[in-house]
């Protein structure tokens, strides 16, 4: 195999930031990226209660995102929880958009 086709099929194998989020409901969502993310809207219908969230800053080939926010509002209004990577237990909140950075 040539070097260029082995490097090309490792590629979609990269690690990327992951966010994990579960709602008092018992939804589930994973949202994930290799760079920062910007703000970003939740599109759920009801709005996600969150109890619980994971967030695994770890990416290759690029710098890890050291922080992540979740809003209450949509278009990243109402700044709800700020913190690290890790898993968080916390207490239920609505949330409508998010940042990675």
């Amino acid at each position: 195999m040539k070097a260029s086709l082995f490097v090309a099929a490792l590629v979609p194998l990269a690690s990327a930031w992951k966010l994990d989020l579960w709602s008092k409901d018992g939804r589930h969502v994973t949202m994930h990226g290799t760079k920062d993310s910007g703000c970003k809207n939740i599109a759920f219908t009801p709005v996600l209660n969150v109890k619980k969230l994971k967030f695994n800053r770890a990416t290759d080939w690029y710098p890890d995102p050291s922080t992540v926010e979740l809003y209450a509002n949509r278009n990243c209004d109402g700044l709800s929880y700020r913190n690290g990577g890790g898993t968080y237990n916390i207490s239920p909140r609505k949330i409508r958009s998010y940042k990675v950075y």
